[in-house]
């Protein structure tokens, strides 16, 4: 586990998720001024053990993270994937990008795998829908960033096979998910390409982000006369 080069695979994802600054998209709705990514109050992030090890000898950006009460980070840590452990930064003021953790560089997104077991691209944690800005603009990710996700992936899936078995039961809780909800399951695909699934007809077909849903605040934004503002 110890083998893995963690700085190639954040030297292959490093592109932003955008053009713009997303966390300055959603901090506003936040009531604590942060983005909701970067607040551990909404999500905290994990780390492989060997990215642990990489990490805390690389930076003092980041801590083990812990709760203010110990039944609350017991609860968590038991929650935790195995091989993971809880982490928590400096804050979004003090961000180290070079040292940005897998998750973090990946939120809000995981690599979906279809039930035949490909992986062909990305697709999102469906609870941050009301609050991550991005989820209701997937049209501003850019192919570079795309690109990054897919390599580091691919990277990550030979050295821990595993993981493509946890993403692809992730994935099948999001086909369910929009199954039961009777909606196309968006999706970004490793191509580039914007498409989505429909997961009553195991179909995968072309698509416009411009057409898929908002969320949350975004959705009452996107409705007034002035949605820029």
């Amino acid at each position: 586990m110890t083998s893995f080069d963690f700085a190639s695979l954040y030297t292959l994802f490093d592109a932003p998720i955008a053009a713009l600054d997303c966390g300055q998209k959603c901090a506003p709705y936040n009531e604590y001024g942060v983005p909701f990514c970067c607040d551990t109050r909404h999500a905290v992030p994990t780390a492989y053990h060997a990215e642990w090890e990489y990490l805390r000898s690389s930076t003092d950006l980041w801590h083990v993270w812990q709760a203010d009460t110990h039944e609350e980070t017991d609860r968590l840590r038991a929650e935790a994937p195995e091989g993971q452990v809880l982490i928590e930064c400096q804050g979004h003021l003090k961000c180290q990008r070079p040292f940005r953790s897998l998750v973090c560089r990946a939120f809000p997104f995981f690599p979906y795998i279809t039930s035949s077991g490909q992986f062909i691209g990305l697709s999102y944690y469906w609870e941050y829908e009301d609050r991550c800005w991005v989820i209701s603009h997937l049209d501003v990710v850019t192919p570079a960033y795309i690109a990054g996700f897919v390599a580091a992936f691919d990277l990550l899936f030979a050295w821990m096979p595993s993981e493509r078995e946890i993403f692809g039961y992730h994935s099948d809780v999001m086909r369910r998910y929009y199954r039961h909800r009777r909606r196309p399951l968006p999706l970004l695909h490793r191509s580039g390409a914007f498409c989505e699934a429909l997961p009553r007809r195991a179909e995968i077909r072309p698509a416009d982000p411009l057409q898929w849903p908002k969320f949350g605040p975004y959705a009452i934004a996107d409705s007034l006369p002035f949605p820029g503002e």
